[in-house]
């Protein structure tokens, strides 16, 4: 199998599954997958999974496509199985399962590490016969179940091991631990009657890649070459780094009061796997020697500086947040090795997959949402003298962009149900001077898009002028209107959209405008770029741009040459943003899908909650919900909003709150004689709003948290 290939590790946080990662990382791409406990390690790539719910380690299987999967995530403390075994067995049986699932028709080499658990613990020296598996706790005979579920897999590789090492988290193997405790002087107590093959996890990890590499299938014991008592191995290792032996009591395991039953002779037989892979395996003086040499080559503080932020205090789960895959990062590295960076084919590429998804003819990429509004603006020739109406209840951008072309912003009251600007408050607003309607879907929620357009073109025909519609969609790409996706702008001349982390696809910062004019497209390409054009069709001064040739010639253009036929602005994408946004695209629907699943357990939650109401959905919209915005009456539950969020981030929840008006900022009051009560619904709607976390990779754990979170802070006040 080519070393080069893709690796996935579950458990990239424990013991092993970090110790493979950092052995591995230069020999195969490796991805690691984590639970609750964040790794960054520097050469690979880590994401959170929550294996407890299949479809995630579905989703990563089919968007990483690995070679390889070593599975070592387990629950592995056996009083905790015990006393848990639902968990347990959702981890260490239904998970596998799941995993097995997921690569059952793929051609994927499937590693399961077990545990010498398995065996009953009685006489010792076990091969791998089927007649040695009796395990004496929960934990080996799930461990035991998840091997009977790998060897679904064809071609699938089992080893059972017992293993100590260099430990990524503050808890300790058991040669950590006994290390730790006679650096420290403290007395210990080791088994005299508790026999084991333990092996080295660099070690386990030599053999790993050998296995590979010789493509071994079967279940193996892989431990030392022989075995020892506990209390002898604490006696090795006080020997190899030089500490006191005389601080270790040997005593029986019987005399220790464990809650759960182990075996005292686990040790395991290794003579089949030495044969098949034609290897001698350590022996455990080996196993420890090596862990001398790693620790003072400084192994143990380079795997531990790797640990990622821990819970605490500091917010963990934010209101928003992108999903990058190791897919995504891929199609970025890919671009940066090409030859173009930035005003390179993935530019249109982009552009033309977000037209086909949206449905329009035209989509113009730029560098974020508001150079977006910006030139939409510009293309629709707004002005100074012109009034453009937009929602108070927006990011300021929405308003800003009329003034950067010298309008006036005029706002215009949201419905209290939809969050989205009233229609007849457009209605009402639209003067002889109104140049273009910026109506934001909110949210995600689409706005009434047919009643806006048909007032627009009323007004129209009353005043004999010009109006546009520019819908501010920053928050509504995978939303749909009346069975059509925003962005199609069947109701409007141009959508503008973002692609800023928190949205549903990101290019980091980024943003696109939609149109079905091709007048209006072209302006807008010219508008990105500097009012520049390098269009022979397009160039004024003719005599300058082609060179005189022989009648029968066409004119031959100068290659050097350009023409600035209009101001314009650096707005442009590069290529290695618009690389991540078609990586990101194609999950589009795998994201919209889990933040619908996420809004439908949120509205159950809350729903019946007096104090909170629960967003609205129109009928004629499927809303890709941007945001999750109740409507909480803090008044009625006693906490000041400030208070209720403080309190939130304590327990590690962000929230936010979306949007302060924008007819109340300073700026709008100074400038254009807006004020408080000009838009009573926008105020009352601000007073009670609170955004909670919603975003894709959520896992089922923390949206429960988020709702037990909020409903005893509501309920109890």
């Amino acid at each position: 199998m080519d070393i080069k290939g893709k690796l996935l590790i579950t458990g990239v946080s424990g013991l092993l599954g970090n110790n493979l990662a950092y052995y591995l990382k230069d020999k195969y791409e490796v991805l690691g997958l984590y639970n609750s406990h964040p790794v960054d390690i520097e050469g690979i790539y880590t994401e959170k999974c929550e294996l407890s719910y299949g479809d995630n380690i579905k989703r990563i299987i089919s968007d990483y496509s690995p070679q390889i999967i070593i599975h070592c995530a387990s629950l592995a403390d056996i009083d905790g199985c015990e006393e848990d075994r639902d968990a347990t067995k959702k981890i260490n049986v239904l998970a596998t399962n799941d995993m097995v699932e997921g690569v059952m028709n793929k051609d994927v080499k499937l590693i399961y590490i077990s545990t010498d658990a398995v065996y009953s613990g009685i006489e010792g020296n076990f091969s791998e016969d089927d007649n040695n598996i009796h395990p004496q706790n929960y934990y080996g005979a799930t461990k035991y179940d998840g091997e009977l579920e790998i060897l679904k897999k064809e071609n699938s590789l089992i080893l059972r091991t017992n293993l100590f090492g260099w430990n990524i988290q503050d808890k300790k193997s058991l040669g950590e631990w006994i290390l730790g405790e006679l650096k420290a002087k403290r007395r210990i107590n080791g088994f005299n009657d508790a026999y084991f093959s333990s092996i080295y996890t660099m070690e386990l990890a030599r053999v790993i890649h050998i296995s590979i590499m010789r493509n071994l299938t079967g279940v193996y014991n892989c431990g030392a070459l022989d075995s020892c008592s506990k209390y002898e191995f604490c006696l090795k290792i006080a020997d190899c780094f030089g500490l006191d032996k005389t601080l270790i009591t040997p005593i029986s395991i019987s005399d220790f009061n464990f809650k759960v039953k182990r075996g005292k002779n686990l040790t395991l037989n290794v003579d089949k796997l030495q044969k098949a892979l034609d290897y001698r395996l350590p022996t455990i003086d080996h196993s420890i020697e090596a862990f001398y040499r790693d620790y003072k080559c400084g192994l143990a503080e380079e795997i531990k500086k790797d640990q990622g932020g821990g819970q605490g205090k500091s917010v963990n789960i934010p209101y928003g947040r992108h999903w990058i895959g190791v897919d995504d990062i891929q199609s970025v590295v890919k671009v940066l090795r090409s030859e173009r960076i930035t005003q390179g084919p993935k530019v249109e590429e982009f552009e033309h997959a977000l037209a086909e998804y949206c449905g329009a003819k035209f989509a113009v990429a730029v560098n974020s949402g508001t150079s977006a509004l910006h030139i939409a603006c510009v293309a629709s020739t707004v002005e100074e003298g012109d009034e453009v109406i937009t929602s108070p209840i927006t990011f300021v951008a929405s308003a800003n962009c009329a003034v950067y072309c010298g309008a006036k912003p005029v706002f215009g009251d949201i419905d209290p149900k939809t969050f989205n600007i009233e229609p007849k408050e457009i209605q009402e607003k639209i003067t002889e001077q109104t140049k273009a309607v910026i109506p934001v879907h909110f949210a995600g929620q689409s706005c009434d898009l047919e009643s806006i357009q048909g007032i627009v073109k009323r007004r129209e025909e009353e005043f004999n002028s010009r109006i546009f519609i520019i819908e501010d969609a920053s928050h509504a790409l995978g939303s749909i209107y009346k069975n059509k996706r925003i962005g199609s702008s069947i109701y409007s001349d141009m959508t503008a959209m973002s692609f800023h982390p928190v949205k549903h696809i990101t290019t980091a910062e980024g943003g696109v405008i939609f149109t079905n004019d091709e007048g209006l497209h072209e302006k807008l390409k010219i508008a990105r770029s500097h009012g520049i054009t390098s269009d022979p069709g397009e160039f004024v001064f003719r005599d300058l741009a082609f060179q005189p040739l022989a009648d029968s010639y066409e004119p031959l253009v100068n290659p050097w040459y350009y023409e600035q036929v209009d101001l314009g602005y650096n707005y442009r994408i590069t290529d290695i943003q618009c690389a991540l946004g078609i990586s990101q695209l194609k999950k589009l629907e795998k994201f919209r899908k889990r933040r619908r699943e996420i809004v439908n357990r949120y509205n159950e939650a809350f729903g019946s909650i007096e104090s909170i109401q629960v967003p609205f959905e129109s009928r004629d919209c499927d809303s890709n919900f941007h945001l999750y915005v109740l409507l909480i009456d803090f008044e009625k539950i006693g906490i000041p909003r400030a208070q209720f969020m403080n309190e939130l981030r304590e327990r590690g929840l962000q929230t936010q709150v979306h949007y302060i008006p924008v007819h109340t900022q300073p700026y709008f009051q100074n400038r254009f004689g807006t004020k408080w009560g000009d838009c009573p619904n926008a105020e009352e709607y601000y007073q009670k709003c609170l955004s909670i976390p919603l975003f894709p990779a959520m896992t089922e754990s923390d949206v429960e948290r988020i709702i037990n979170e909020i409903t005893q802070l509501v309920r109890g006040r």
